[in-house]
């Protein structure tokens, strides 16, 4: 137990007054317990003395007891501007009104007649030692029904918190145990799903391959079979975003770290966009500072990382309009920007920004659909690079600037 020689005063100390040795024992280890210093003490002389010499943060005192009564502690206490601010705490077996008008006119802050709770005693404890006013109770209902013995009060309750903490254990348990099937058939959906999804798209390309050589003797049929070739191309390549993703989350794709050229790496990612751009007449540019040293990333995750950004870019953007891919190093990182002059974001569109499936209603009404997974790509692919991502934007119809940055340790 603690004394006033291994003392740490900048802990909270609760001095307990109390001559019963069993009962006092059980006090201190509850307090203790609650991360609190507690000094025992056995008798009011020693009490008072300890009181005027620590300057305890509470005093939890017997009434009765050797030497002095807990009422006699009190009193002498709050007589002393040195000492009268300490709360005192009173506990005893006498219950009567006229006891516990005496205990407060003491100047005690409150009166617990024993058999106590020591759940009730914890919870004063912690409301005096946050700052809260205690409302002294005159009136208290009736104990009778308790145990004499305050040690088996504490036994009771403790029989119960061991209870109640033992149904929450088997309640976390069984959660655990239906997370954990969840996350089974996820990953068995996740691998079906992956194959059924992008297993027919090689059927269409034969397909549209066969049809289109046998329509070129009809030449009215080239741009409506072409247009159709792209809209296979970019359903394609949001399916396999929507796999990647899927695979991220969940955590059932290692990413596969290699050196890799940015020269290389971000013309190849933006090749199909050159296409569209120029098919919604936007000006489509890229710019890749000359020198950049090879970086260590996961390339194909990088590669759809880049396409996301600079798709949501083009796609949001009006005729006539410019996107611009910028790739340069940053206040050590290698910053990939993509600018444009498009639709731009409010505040509230920026903080949805991240959250997959969060696609705007408007935007869906506009025909610029999506399903919101883009920029939360992005977000998991600078995850997983220890790297971090920035949108900037003026507001609406003022354009928006989405920055991906990688740190430059990757670099080797």
């Amino acid at each position: 137990m603690p004394t006033s020689d291994t003392l740490n005063l900048t802990e909270f100390t609760v001095l307990i007054a109390e001559d019963d040795p069993a009962l006092a024992k059980v006090l201190a280890t509850t307090l203790e317990s609650e991360g609190l210093r507690p000094i025992v003490v056995h008798d009011g002389e020693n009490a008072l003395a300890l009181a005027r010499g620590l300057q305890p943060d509470i005093l939890v005192s017997d009434v009765m007891m050797p030497g002095k009564t807990g009422i006699e502690i009190c009193r002498a206490l709050k007589a002393d501007l040195a000492t009268a601010t300490i709360p005192v705490i009173l506990l005893t077996a006498k219950a009567q009104m006229e006891d516990r008008q005496e205990g407060f006119a003491a100047g005690a802050t409150e009166y617990l007649t024993k058999p106590f709770s020591p759940i009730e005693l914890i919870t004063l404890i912690h409301k005096i030692l946050d700052g809260q006013v205690i409302e002294p109770q005159l009136y208290r209902p009736d104990l009778s029904v308790l145990p004499v013995d305050q040690l088996a009060v504490y036994a009771r309750e403790l029989r119960e918190l061991y209870e109640k903490e033992r149904t929450e254990r088997r309640a976390l348990a069984e959660a655990q145990r239906r997370l954990d099937e969840l996350d089974r058939l996820k990953a068995a959906f996740l691998g079906t799903i992956t194959h059924e999804l992008l297993t027919p798209f090689s059927t269409f390309g034969m397909a549209l391959q066969i049809v289109q050589k046998a329509s070129e003797p009809y030449p009215a049929l080239e741009k409506p079979l072409a247009d159709l070739g792209n809209a296979m191309a970019q359903l394609h390549r949001k399916v396999k975003g929507v796999v990647k993703f899927a695979e991220l989350v969940h955590k059932s794709r290692e990413p596969q770290l290699g050196l890799h050229d940015l020269h290389t790496v971000i013309p190849w990612a933006l090749q199909p966009l050159v296409i569209i751009a120029q098919t919604r007449q936007i000006d489509f540019r890229v710019l890749i500072a000359p020198g950049l040293p090879k970086v260590r990333v996961d390339a194909e995750l990088l590669a759809e990382a880049v396409f996301q950004m600079a798709h949501n870019a083009v796609k949001f953007s009006d005729a006539g309009g410019k996107v611009l891919t910028r790739v340069f190093e940053d206040k050590g990182n290698i910053c990939i920007e993509v600018s444009d002059e498009g639709v731009g974001l409010t505040a509230e569109q920026m903080a949805l920004l991240g959250q997959p499936f969060e696609a705007s209603i408007e935007a869906l009404r506009n025909g610029q659909e999506g399903m919101g997974i883009g920029w939360a790509l992005v977000s998991y692919v600078a995850e997983i690079h220890n790297g971090s991502t920035r949108v900037e934007s003026a507001g609406l119809a003022q354009g928006s600037v989405f920055s991906l940055f990688l740190p430059l340790v990757l670099v080797e």
